[in-house]
């Protein structure tokens, strides 16, 4: 069995949507015959952990460096979590490093990968961007050892490209210089979409997907009383969940006696404050379930309640993105409502085909369960 490592920096016990990429590659990759382990980084402080992922996981296979960067500082000096504030405002220093504020990783991660190499002599390099830094391990190790190195790119370069991450020119001009670098050096540059993947000018698409074992906890009945709408994943301040919020507003004015039978079920990371806010701004305070970060296992049994599934983007901004929670809520065969923009990677993937005379996409997507195709608009109407 040929081996490979995978270099990555976010891997669990770190939890949210940046770990399960590489920890599914993790996984898979000895169903195709090969023998993976992962090179990552020393406990950090972060943003959310699910230590219950390591469960089953072989761990004589990952191997995990020290770092200068400022998670693994901040967490040497005893701070385990930070708020969301701390992520936003962390972005506007983020100028002053390059590529990213993981390249105090780089040295530690490349030279744990030597002594790797030497151990274990591996068929291939495995890196998977954000972080930038990630390449930059993988591209001296394949340099040093003339191993095949391949270069995987969840996003384009953090969530945005490169033109919309650095203020300053230089910066762009550095970084466009190395994604151009990447693509000459490395034996294959891999992409999460299309997007990404025109973007940095290959071809070679590997989407996401879902945890088929977890999938299993969908095949819970739905809420026989209620109408349960799903909100699932990250709900941020950019209030991409209001759509909803005003439809429901003015189902409630159409029909008060059905409204009474809707529910909210959000799960994921949320600031409680800001949502319990938005909720009271559209009368809809005691309609909502607010649960946080869960358990995987548990969110599914949280959220196999609901008939149908919401998901909002920012249409200026995230309309290139595909969310990894989108292949879970296509694993749940629930009906997902979409509000995004007509040009979405959401809208591709779901072969959206309609009147694109506006700029935003609001749809009701029927989803077939069970061979029999289901129309959320209709179960809105019963």
């Amino acid at each position: 069995m040929k081996k490979v490592l995978l270099i990555c920096y976010y891997f669990p016990p770190l939890g949210l949507g940046g770990v399960g990429r590489p920890l599914n590659l993790f996984k898979k990759f000895p169903n195709y015959g090969y023998d993976c382990h992962v090179l990552t980084v020393k406990p950090v402080t972060y943003r959310a952990y699910e230590p219950e992922l390591l469960e089953g996981l072989d761990a004589g296979k990952i191997f995990r460096s020290g770092s200068h960067d400022p998670q693994r500082l901040m967490y040497l000096f005893g701070v385990r979590k930070v708020t969301e504030r701390v992520v936003q405002s962390s972005h506007r220093v983020a100028e002053k490093f390059f590529p990213d504020n993981k390249v105090g990783w780089v040295k530690a991660a490349t030279r744990l990968g030597r002594t790797l190499h030497s151990n274990y002599r591996y068929d291939a390099f495995i890196s998977t961007s954000p972080p930038m830094s990630s390449h930059l391990v993988a591209r001296q190790l394949a340099y040093e050892f003339g191993v095949p190195w391949v270069a995987d790119f969840r996003d384009f370069w953090s969530s945005y490209k490169v033109e919309d991450t650095f203020a300053e020119q230089k910066n762009i001009d550095k970084g466009l210089r190395l994604l151009a670098d990447i693509t000459k050096e490395a034996a294959a540059v891999t992409a999460v979409n299309p997007t990404v993947a025109g973007y940095l000018k290959t071809d070679e698409v590997i989407f996401n997907g879902y945890d088929s074992d977890l999938a299993e906890g969908w095949r819970a009945p739905v809420d026989a009383d209620n109408f349960c709408i799903g909100l699932l994943g990250h709900q941020h301040d950019s209030r991409a969940v209001e759509p909803l919020l005003k439809l429901l507003a003015a189902f409630k004015k159409r029909s008060p006696e059905k409204f009474e039978k809707i529910k909210i079920i959000q799960v994921g990371q949320v600031n409680p404050d800001w949502f319990r806010s938005l909720l009271q701004e559209y009368d809809l305070h005691d309609k909502a379930e607010i649960h946080g970060v869960q358990k995987r296992a548990d969110t599914i049994k949280l959220l196999a309640r609901a008939a149908l599934f919401y998901i909002g983007l920012e249409p200026d901004r995230e309309q290139k993105i595909m969310p990894a929670r989108m292949f879970d809520l296509l694993a749940s065969g629930r009906p997902v409502l979409a509000y995004v923009a007509v040009e979405s990677e959401i809208a591709r993937l779901l072969d959206i085909s309609r009147e694109r005379s506006s700029g935003i996409l609001f749809t009701a997507v029927p989803i077939s369960v069970g061979g029999k195709t289901t129309d959320p608009i209709r179960q809105f109407k019963r």
